[in-house]
């Protein structure tokens, strides 16, 4: 068993070292819930893990499978893009434009690195599909997205004809609103190589408008060979997204996926507006993540959880995917730490959420764990700054027989490029005792 050390229980540490050490994550996690309070968006009250896991136990129960440990649910078909996206490898998605007709109050183009302030001019997505392959990329899926690509349909076109070109069999799909799309321009993007077409419905636009979309989707089933709903999931809207996944399994479409909806940490008044709150918990590890939704909105995932619920109690054809914030999050992770695991002997990569992890003793506690560890052959590393000794995590089995009680932490870390060079940062603490953890379920 691992707890995360927070502000409400760091004062039952008993280690004082152990407490003065872990007094820094927690005092991190409060100023970054203090600088998020100045967006006027209140967090909801932290959820317990049990009401979580006993709704994804229930949904197993019904056949939907449970994938990267919990963040990703499928029942039915999922598209291969997705579980090319889990770690990151072989796939991209080039921006053609962050121009929009649309004005979702949930956009978080602006949070882009390369934000160019909804430029009207398109970028040269074609050039760099051919930097990548310049650059001996392999790629087996690529996407295109925006702002709104069909903005420039010739150019999107001539970039599905390159991809095809470039990279042989490659999956390609494209994100779009349905914005200037007709029956000629879908089989243009047909004969141009698109296997996948996803379409995003803005639930609070008026009803002609999700008509006019759904009758977009309607056209491109028989013509695009995947065709794909993706879009946020708004609490309180439950009767509307269930009428929606009844209409998209006649209407034919091979499937939805369901997104978390995130606060992309600004236009906070019309989050506040609308009554929305924060996840409690928000992030399972705090960290800068590339992915640029922000922060998940309470209810989301819960109403994402009775959808496919729903999905599976009416017998829908249509495949529906619940991808989470976390979910998102995972193959930054994996492509950060696994070229640099090596590195680090006393970490391991996680197999459950990829960051390199070990385990830390401190203070009073260090000599008689050194003891055992350097009798049983095991390595370990002293810090005498920090008044810690680090070991690896399944060395922690070796000390239940003598300290079944003696409190540990542990460490996870993340590696990140800095000027050239790739440093290593730790970014949460669990604690533990060796009676308690067991390897395989909380490594």
């Amino acid at each position: 068993m691992i707890e995360k050390v927070t502000a409400a229980n760091i004062g039952s540490i008993a280690n004082s070292v152990f407490r003065g050490y872990a007094q820094r994550y927690v005092d991190i996690e409060e100023g970054f819930r203090e600088a998020v309070a100045g967006f006027g968006v209140p967090f909801a009250e932290p959820a317990g893990e049990g009401g979580r896991e006993a709704a994804v136990g229930e949904l197993a129960s019904l056949g939907v499978r449970v994938l990267n440990d919990g963040k990703s649910l499928v029942a039915g078909w999922r598209s291969t893009a997705c579980e090319a996206c889990r770690l990151g490898m072989g796939t991209e998605t080039f921006v053609m434009t962050l121009a929009c007709p649309r004005r979702c109050f949930f956009c978080f183009n602006p949070n882009q690195a390369d934000f160019d302030g909804r430029a009207a001019a398109p970028r040269d997505a074609v050039g760099q599909l051919e930097a990548r392959a310049r650059a001996g990329a392999r790629l087996r899926h690529v996407a295109l997205t925006g702002g709104e690509p069909m903005l420039y349909p010739d150019e999107a076109v001539a970039f599905f004809e390159r991809a095809r070109e470039l990279f042989p069999g490659v999956h390609a799909r494209l994100y779009t609103s349905g914005a200037g799309l007709d029956g000629e321009l879908l089989a243009r993007l047909r004969d141009a190589g698109l296997s996948e077409i996803r379409f995003s419905i803005k639930t609070d636009e008026g009803a002609a408008d999700i008509e006019h979309t759904l009758g977009l989707i309607g056209q491109a089933v028989g013509v695009i060979p995947d065709v794909v709903v993706e879009m946020p999931v708004m609490p309180g809207e439950l009767d509307l997204m269930k009428g929606l996944l009844v209409r998209l399994d006649a209407l034919g479409a091979r499937g939805i996926n369901l997104l978390e909806l995130g606060f992309p940490l600004f236009n906070g008044e019309e989050f506040a507006r609308r009554g929305l709150e924060l996840k409690g918990a928000p992030y399972r590890v705090l960290y800068d993540y590339a992915y640029a939704a922000g922060l998940p909105v309470a209810g989301s995932e819960e109403a994402c959880l009775e959808l496919l619920r729903f999905a599976r109690d009416e017998g829908l054809s249509l495949g529906v995917h619940y991808c989470s914030m976390e979910n998102k999050h995972t193959g930054q992770v994996y492509r950060q730490n696994a070229p640099c695991a090596g590195r680090y002997p006393l970490r391991r990569m996680s197999g459950r959420d990829h960051f390199l992890k070990s385990a830390k003793a401190f203070g009073g506690d260090r000599a008689a764990v050194r003891e055992v560890l350097a009798r049983e052959g095991a390595r370990f590393e002293d810090s005498d700054d920090l008044d810690s000794t680090e070991f690896p995590l399944d060395a922690v089995a070796l000390l239940c027989g003598e300290l079944p009680d003696v409190e540990l932490a542990v460490s996870y870390a993340i590696c990140e490029p800095r000027d050239g060079e790739v440093v290593l940062r730790e970014l949460r603490l669990d604690r533990t005792t060796p009676s308690t953890f067991d390897f395989e379920r909380d490594w």
